[in-house]
């Protein structure tokens, strides 16, 4: 990835679409987007180099209004799509309706979505490869809340994983450079811990109230080095060179345009990250959305 090529930096962009389903995000104010806007924003995306949507069987309508935008534009079938399977045992069924949602024959990449639902149902693996040697998805992983998660799969055959990473949440951080290695396509969630961070420190309250302080620094350097705060928690996933793909999810058009002029901020972002690394949070309670 060359650093100052800001197209090259797109590219690491996957657009994340609970919000086109589902009323998503503790500081999501709007609710579920309007399906004309979600348009506007998949066009955008994809005029602007985009080239990854994430998705979920789980996420509402979301793969059905992806769908209706693949099937209504050119640039909509220029989308790699990857998808997670939800607490179902019926694989094969469940994938068909997902291609039939989305309006394609085949996913980039299919995730098992529940890590704990997998543990109690893991002959559902032998159908995951299955569907990759038909042709039915390219790629095959998991999502993972944990890093204990990864050593119970580790000599598994499959090709993602998609992991939570964020300023406060670097847990998987030690585990990074062994991805890399092993030729694993890592994708980063959870940037803006579904926009906690965009919270008042005042307005913290509770277990919250242990990250106050470390987001008034960032807060801090955001007003003295005249950042966006989400180009702060975008950037540090960003420059990550062993993280291939970063999930955003936005809840408007403005905000997707927002989070792609704040990738011009990845060098500032580099001097500062050392400060940044010495914020993370090992409270689970708190990083982890599911713990809330």
């Amino acid at each position: 990835m060359k650093r100052n090529s800001k197209n090259s930096i797109v590219k690491k962009l996957c657009l994340g679409s609970a919000q086109f389903g589902l009323n998503y995000g503790v500081n999501n104010l709007r609710g579920k987007i309007p399906e004309e806007e979600v348009f506007d924003i998949l066009n955008y995306a994809v005029n602007n180099g985009i080239e990854f949507i994430d998705t979920a069987y789980d996420y509402g309508d979301s793969e059905k209004v992806i769908g209706r935008f693949i099937r209504s534009s050119d640039k909509g079938k220029q989308l790699k799509v990857v998808s997670k399977l939800p607490k179902r045992e019926n694989v094969y069924e469940i994938l068909t309706e997902t291609l039939n949602n989305l309006g394609i024959k085949k996913l980039y990449g299919y995730l098992v979505h529940n890590f704990d639902f997998f543990l109690r149902n893991p002959d559902i693996w032998q159908i995951f490869l299955k569907l990759k040697n038909e042709g039915k998805v390219e790629k095959i992983g998991f999502s993972l809340y944990y890093p204990e998660e990864y050593y119970k799969i580790e000599n598994f055959k499959f090709d993602v994983l998609q992991i939570p990473f964020n300023i406060f949440d670097q847990r998987f951080s030690n585990l990074l450079a062994l991805f890399k290695k092993k030729g694993i396509e890592v994708y980063a969630r959870s940037v803006f811990l579904q926009g906690l961070v965009f919270k008042n420190p005042n307005e913290l309250c509770g277990k919250f109230s242990k990250l106050k302080e470390k987001l008034f620094y960032i807060n801090s350097l955001s007003e003295k080095f005249k950042i966006p705060l989400s180009a702060i928690f975008l950037n540090f996933v960003i420059i990550n060179e062993n993280i291939d793909k970063v999930v955003i999810g936005v809840d408007s058009l403005a905000n997707l345009k927002t989070n792609i002029d704040n990738l011009k901020f990845q060098n500032v972002i580099r001097k500062l990250y050392p400060q940044l690394l010495e914020l993370k949070e090992i409270d689970e309670d708190i990083v982890v959305p599911t713990r809330w």
